[in-house]
């Protein structure tokens, strides 16, 4: 089946921690890990450090590929399915417990969006995530 779309996921690491944000102006928004659409002609990998640094500001390191799976859900009028691509990068340094971060560019067109941006343990996030997220999580082996 031909995807609607061609997502990539990052699980950004610092120990046993992941990097997760939600939208503290849409707080029915669900747990989620930065990601988003591959462009037209884009690589993959390309997508996932773009995307990353999108969302959060950060410049990842090494991205490695975790695997690849499909998404499916319905909106009222019509049934979708995303392609979706994980990476795992582990990051150093000092990094803030918590930080807000605006992605200026959304796929959806519209005004920018804010993300609330903090860690939670490994082992808890496949529970936590929203929107099929965590799928991917067992494969960072924690």
């Amino acid at each position: 089946m031909q995807p609607d779309a061609e997502k990539v996921l990052i699980y950004a690491t610092s120990g046993a921690r992941l990097l997760v944000f939600d939208e503290p102006d849409f707080p029915e928004v669900e747990l989620q890990v930065p990601g988003g659409t591959v462009e037209a002609n884009e690589a993959i990998e390309v997508a996932a450090r773009r995307e990353f640094f999108e969302e959060t500001g950060l410049e990842g390191g090494n991205f490695v590929a975790l695997g690849v799976n499909g998404y499916r859900f319905s909106t009222k009028d019509r049934n979708i399915y995303h392609r979706r691509h994980y990476f795992h990068v582990e990051l150093s340094g000092p990094l803030p417990e918590t930080w807000l971060h605006s992605e200026d560019t959304p796929y959806s067109g519209g005004p920018p969006i804010v993300f609330r941006l903090f860690w939670i343990g490994i082992a808890e996030a496949a529970s936590r995530l929203g929107y099929g997220m965590g799928n991917q999580v067992f494969r960072l082996g924690h």
